[in-house]
């Protein structure tokens, strides 16, 4: 048997496990691999990020909910929304399912209009459902760099939101970089929109 090696400020000589997952590689970018039991008529509807990585608009923003709505063309119209101080912001965009190579169901492209991409050199999704059950989601961009840990009530109990974030370190995340989400003071925001 193997060991890494020890740090050397230390003695220690017990193996680490590294956090190895399952990921899709395309010449240029790995991905998470989405959930195989990914329904998206059942994912439908609005979710609201309880914890996550902090990205773009939402850095520091409560009430962050987004809403999915099947376009007839089998596009979704994907609806983001969050409040900044006392101003509420909303973008609208389209989640465009990849090709099957990346994932049956649960991969998309999404964009989002006047928007520059933050994909770099990856050709493939950057939305990946990787887990998936009936009332949360984990949710990983290319190269696991922006978490969503969806909810589909605002303001889930304490007990499930640690159970999550749990399972999306498991899937790859950097536990240090996971913050909590405000989800208070939100009812109403969304009839506004």
């Amino acid at each position: 048997m193997l060991f890494p090696r020890a740090d050397a400020s230390t003695n220690d000589t017990t193996p680490s496990s590294p956090n190895v997952v399952a990921a899709h590689y395309d010449g240029s970018c790995f991905y998470p691999v989405p959930d195989p039991t990914f329904n998206l008529n059942k994912y439908l509807g609005t979710w609201y990020q309880v914890a996550g990585t902090p990205f773009g608009p939402t850095a520091g923003a409560r009430c962050v909910t987004a809403n999915y709505k099947l376009n007839d063309n089998g596009t979704v119209r994907v609806l983001n929304s969050a409040a900044a101080g006392p101003s509420t912001f909303s973008i609208t965009g389209t989640a465009t399912p990849v090709d099957p190579a990346y994932g049956l169901a649960g991969a998309f492209k999404v964009e989002f209009p006047n928007t520059l991409s933050q994909d770099g050199d990856c050709r493939g999704p950057n939305y990946i459902v990787q887990d998936y059950a009936v009332d949360w989601a984990i949710v990983q961009t290319q190269k696991w760099n922006t978490l969503y840990i969806l909810s589909r009530v605002r303001q889930p109990s304490e007990e499930g939101i640690q159970a999550w974030i749990d399972r999306a370190v498991a899937f790859g995340s950097n536990r240090e970089a996971i913050i909590r989400f405000n989800q208070t003071g939100c009812e109403g925001m969304n009839a506004q929109m």
